[in-house]
């Protein structure tokens, strides 16, 4: 590393038979996409990232060399959460953050880190990754994993996919294609743990908070972006407008979507916009849904009910109906 540059040897080529465009990702006037040692976004991430599949890479120190003690945090992607980075030997004595993708704007702050600084500055923050003085991690808010587009082995194409249990059994080709499978998060996580780790939910006013016993490592809180819940309750799509209208009205009244998810009287929500919507972000708040997880590319599927979706969505009109008097 220089004053410029991070470089990284390449540990080797391949030749691939292919014929098609091809696409080059840029940025302007430097083509290096490596900021100087702090965090390593989506660490999971198929299949490039530093532990995903075809990284070649199965720690930190393979991929830095020398430099691996100032890779002072690691980015959990969507597809994995803290309990399941706390299984990774490795990742001892480095932070684990939680950050959600700037392209997007309404997906901002699906994923974030909360800081306790004595003030905001760089230095704070720097402090807070590097877990050094008084500024620290507080927590992080985090996706469900399995709503992640890559928790799960699978192909998408084929409409399959497979736990780490049923890939320890089955192998990683697909059953349909007969190609290699694209191997999940999940899988890379029990690959490279080095203990099983055990988190404890702590119940505090409603809100699942997730520990790990004895240890100083930051609690995590797990939700599911309002939008996503509302299209649940009303059985529609997420960027219809009945959906938007519930929306900006949660958020108008109650001051942002994570005071919504996270700390808004049930009550104010029920009176606001339904006792469905509020059943649904308490179950929420206390990790009293289902997700099915998601592969290969695509998210995974919340449930927060069980019963069929008909249903679901003849119960949420109606009350989205209701509504339009109150």
């Amino acid at each position: 590393m220089d004053e410029n540059y991070i470089y990284i040897p390449i540990r080797a080529i391949d030749r691939i038979p292919y014929k098609g465009d091809v696409f080059n990702l840029e940025i302007e006037d430097d083509n290096s996409y490596l900021a100087e040692f702090s965090a390593v976004h989506n660490c999971w991430t198929p299949w490039f990232s530093v532990f995903g599949s075809f990284s070649g890479f199965d720690s930190i120190e393979e991929c830095f060399g020398k430099m691996a003690d100032k890779i002072f945090a690691i980015e959990t992607g969507l597809s994995s959460d803290p309990a399941m980075n706390w299984q990774v030997g490795d990742l001892d004595g480095r932070a684990i953050l939680s950050f959600s993708d700037a392209h997007s704007l309404e997906k901002m702050g699906r994923e974030a880190t909360v800081f306790e600084t004595g003030d905001i500055s760089y230095q704070s923050i720097f402090d807070a990754v590097a877990m050094r003085g008084d500024a620290k991690v507080a927590f992080t808010i985090e996706f469900y994993p399995e709503e992640g587009k890559y928790h799960f082995t699978g192909h998408r194409d084929c409409n399959f996919s497979q736990s780490p249990g049923e890939s320890l059994k089955n192998g990683d080709v697909c059953p349909v294609c007969k190609r290699q499978l694209t191997v999940g998060v999940m899988q890379r996580v029990e690959d490279l743990k080095t203990r099983n780790s055990k988190s404890e939910i702590r119940n505090k006013e409603g809100v699942g908070w997730v520990f790990e016993p004895g240890s100083n490592r930051p609690p995590y809180v797990s939700l599911v972006p309002l939008s996503e819940i509302l299209s649940e309750v009303f059985g529609a799509g997420v960027g219809t407008k009945r959906v938007n209208d519930v929306y900006l009205t949660l958020v108008n009244a109650l001051g942002s979507e994570f005071a919504v998810l996270l700390s808004a009287d049930l009550e104010e929500i029920r009176k606001l916009v339904g006792d469905r919507t509020a059943e649904a972000i308490a179950k929420v708040r206390s990790r009293s849904i289902v997700v099915e997880p998601g592969y290969d590319g695509k998210f995974g599927v919340v449930k927060i009910w069980q019963e069929s979706s008909d249903e679901a969505k003849e119960e949420g009109q109606a009350e989205a109906q209701l509504n339009l008097f109150a």
